[in-house]
C-alpha cells in the first residue's frame, strides 16, 4: 500500500510522512515538557514560550500531514478507479462476462473504498508512531535500564499481536469473498423484483437461501474477524496496564528510583497508551485494505493478460468505407447451464453488402444472439474468419472493427447523456427524431442530455433507437427491437425506419419473430440449433420515402 502511494507521488508522500513524524515528536516533547514542569525544572516565562511553541508545532504539522496524505490518497484512489475502469473497457467482452458484474462492481466500490479509508489513517499512523518513538527516547533519557525493559514489553506485545491477527485476517478474506455473493443477491433483488412479487414461494426461498444466507455469512465472517482483532487488541492493552503496575510496584523494589523518574514513567506511559492503542486498533482497517488492494491488483493483472494492444492499432485503410462483410466457416461453442449441455453455432458462411436488409429468424435458443455477437466482434470465433472489405478481423484490429456497428441489444443500456456526440451538431436532429418517435412530450434534450429516462421499456427502446440513428454507422443490428413496442411502432419500425436505413445504404440485420413483416427483407436467414437451415429471398419489397428518416 505504501508502494502504491509512493508511485503516485513520492514527494507528497515523503512530505506527509515528515509532517506526521514532526507532529508526533512535538507531542512527545510536549509531554516531556509537562513532566519537567511538574517536577519544577522550568521557570514560568521559559515554560510558557516553549509550551506555546510546541502546541503550535503539533497543530501545524498534524494539519499539514492530514492535508497532504488526504490529497495524495484521493489522487491515488482516483487513479486506481480510472485504471480499473480503462482495463474493463479494454478487456474482451467474453472475459468480462466470465468475471461477472458483481465482482467488477465490488472492486470498483467496496475494495477501493476500503483502500481509501486505510490511506486516510496514514497520518494518524505516522503521528502516533512518532509519539511512541519520542516518548521512548525521553524514557530512555530518564532511565535507560527501564526503557530497555519497557521496549521489550512493547515489542512482545506487537509481535504477539502480529501472530494473533492471522486468524482474523483469514476471516476478513472469507468475508470479502462472500461480499461478491451478497452483491449478486442485491442485483437479483433489484432486477427481479417483479418476478419476486408475483411468486411468494420464490420470494421466500430467495430471501432465505440466497440474500439472507449471503448476508449472514458475510456478517459472521466480518464479526469473527473484528472480534478476534478486538481480543488481540485487548491482550495488548492488558500488557500495557500490567506494565504500569510494574512501574509503580515492582521497579522501585528492583532498583532505587527517584519519585521524579517513577512519576515521569507513569505519566509518559499513560500518554503512550492511547497512541499504542490507535496503532493496534488501526490494523483491522489496514488488514481489510490490504485484502482489497490484492483483489484490485488481481483483477488488474487478469484484465491486462486479456488485453491486446488494440488502442495502438489504427483502422486499416480498406475499412474507411464499407463494401462487404463476410463470415467464413465461423463456429462458436459454449455450455448451456440450464440444459447441462454444450451448444455449437456453425459453421456459418454469410456475406453482407451495403444497403441490404436482412432478417435473422429462428426459435429461442437457436443461436441468433450469439451469431450477432460474433458478427459485431464482441465474441471471437473459435474457428473461421471474419473479413471486412477483404481484410481479416484479428485481435489486433478488433477494436477498430467494432466501430462499424450500431446495435440495440435486447438487454440494452441507455445512457442519460449523448456521450461521444457533438451536442451542437446532433441536438436539432435528436429533437426531430423525438417528435417522429412520439417522445417529445416525455423527453427533451438539453446540451446533449436527456431530461429523463423514467420511461416504459418500449419508450426507452425508442430512445436507444434514436441514439443508434445518430451514430450513423455503416452496419445496424437490432435484437428483437419491436418486441416491446405497440403495434403502431412495430409498423413504423418495419415499414419506415428499416427501409430508410436501407435507402441510405446502411446494412441492417434485424433479429425478429414478426413473420408478418418477413416480406420486407431482402432475405431471411433461419437458424435451428446453431445451424443455418434456409436463406429466403422475399419477392416483395416495400417502397418508402427514405428521406423521412434520413440520417445522413
Amino acid at each position: 500500500m505504501f508502494g502504491f502511494l509512493w508511485r503516485s507521488s513520492w514527494l507528497i508522500f515523503l512530505a506527509a510522512i515528515a509532517a506526521g513524524i514532526a507532529s508526533g515528536l512535538s507531542s512527545a516533547s510536549l509531554i516531556a515538557l509537562i513532566n519537567s514542569a511538574l517536577s519544577g525544572h522550568f521557570e514560568q516565562a521559559t515554560l510558557l514560550w516553549k509550551f506555546a511553541g510546541l502546541c503550535a508545532m503539533v497543530l501545524l504539522s498534524a494539519s499539514s500531514s492530514f492535508y497532504l496524505i488526504n490529497r495524495l490518497s484521493e489522487k491515488a484512489t482516483y487513479e486506481l478507479r480510472l485504471q480499473i475502469s480503462r482495463l474493463i473497457l479494454a478487456a474482451p467482452y467474453p472475459y468480462l462476462q466470465k468475471l461477472g458484474r458483481p465482482a467488477l462492481l465490488a472492486n470498483l466500490t467496496e475494495d477501493i473504498v476500503a483502500i481509501a479509508g486505510a490511506y486516510q489513517l496514514l497520518p494518524v499512523l505516522c503521528i502516533n508512531t512518532a509519539v511512541v518513538s519520542g516518548c521512548m527516547a525521553y524514557l530512555g533519557w530518564l532511565s535507560w535500564q527501564l526503557a530497555l525493559i519497557l521496549g521489550g514489553i512493547i515489542l512482545f506485545g506487537v509481535l504477539s499481536f502480529i501472530v494473533l491477527k492471522e486468524k482474523p485476517k483469514k476471516s476478513m478474506e472469507r468475508a470479502r469473498a462472500e461480499y461478491d455473493n451478497l452483491n449478486r443477491s442485491f442485483r437479483a433483488l433489484t432486477e427481479g423484483i417483479k418476478e419476486l412479487k408475483l411468486h411468494s414461494a420464490r420470494s421466500g426461498d430467495f430471501m432465505e437461501h440466497s440474500l439472507a444466507a449471503s448476508a449472514e455469512s458475510y456478517r459472521r465472517h466480518s464479526l469473527s474477524g473484528l472480534t478476534f482483532y478486538m481480543l488481540s487488541s485487548q491482550w495488548v492493552n492488558l500488557l500495557y496496564y500490567a506494565t504500569i503496575g510494574l512501574i509503580l510496584c515492582v521497579f522501585p523494589l528492583w532498583q532505587h528510583l527517584s519519585q521524579d523518574v517513577i512519576r515521569g514513567y507513569t505519566l509518559v506511559f499513560l500518554f503512550m497508551m492511547s497512541p499504542l492503542s490507535v496503532l493496534t486498533n488501526s490494523l483491522p482497517v489496514f488488514g481489510r485494505a490490504g485484502i482489497a488492494l490484492r483483489q484490485v491488483e488481481k483483477l488488474g493483472a487478469s484484465l491486462r493478460l486479456q488485453i491486446q494492444q488494440a488502442d495502438r492499432v489504427k483502422q486499416p485503410e480498406r475499412w474507411s468505407t464499407f463494401h462487404s462483410l463476410s463470415l467464413q466457416n465461423l463456429t462458436h461453442s459454449f455450455h448451456r447451464e440450464k440444459e447441462n449441455r454444450n451448444f455449437t453455432l456453425g459453421p456459418v458462411n454469410l456475406e453482407f453488402k451495403p444497403g441490404e436488409l436482412v432478417f435473422l429468424v429462428g426459435g429461442n435458443g437457436s443461436g441468433k444472439t450469439t451469431l450477432a455477437m460474433l458478427l459485431i466482434g464482441l465474441y471471437s470465433p473459435e474457428q473461421g474468419v471474419i473479413r471486412l472489405n477483404g481484410e481479416t478481423v484479428t485481435d489486433e484490429n478488433r477494436a477498430a472493427y467494432l466501430q462499424n456497428f450500431s446495435v440495440v441489444f435486447s438487454d440494452f443500456y441507455l445512457f442519460d447523456d449523448l456521450f461521444g456526440f457533438n451536442a451542437d451538431k446532433v441536438n436539432a436532429q435528436a429533437i426531430d427524431f423525438l417528435e417522429r418517435l412520439h417522445l417529445s412530450h416525455k423527453v427533451s434534450i438539453d446540451n446533449g442530455k436527456f431530461s429523463t429516462l423514467d420511461l416504459s421499456q418500449g419508450q426507452r427502446k425508442r430512445l436507444a433507437l434514436l441514439v443508434a440513428y445518430l451514430e450513423d454507422r455503416p452496419f445496424y443490428v437490432f435484437d428483437e427491437w419491436a418486441a416491446d413496442q405497440d403495434p403502431e411502432f412495430k409498423e413504423l419500425f418495419y415499414t419506415e425506419l428499416l427501409p430508410a436505413l436501407k435507402a441510405n445504404r446502411k446494412t441492417v440485420l434485424a433479429i425478429t419473430h414478426d413473420d408478418r413483416y418477413f416480406h420486407l427483407a431482402d432475405r431471411c436467414i433461419k437458424l435451428e440449433e446453431g445451424q443455418i437451415k434456409t436463406i429466403d429471398y422475399p419477392a416483395v419489397n416495400l417502397k418508402t420515402d427514405a428521406r423521412v428518416w434520413d440520417v445522413a
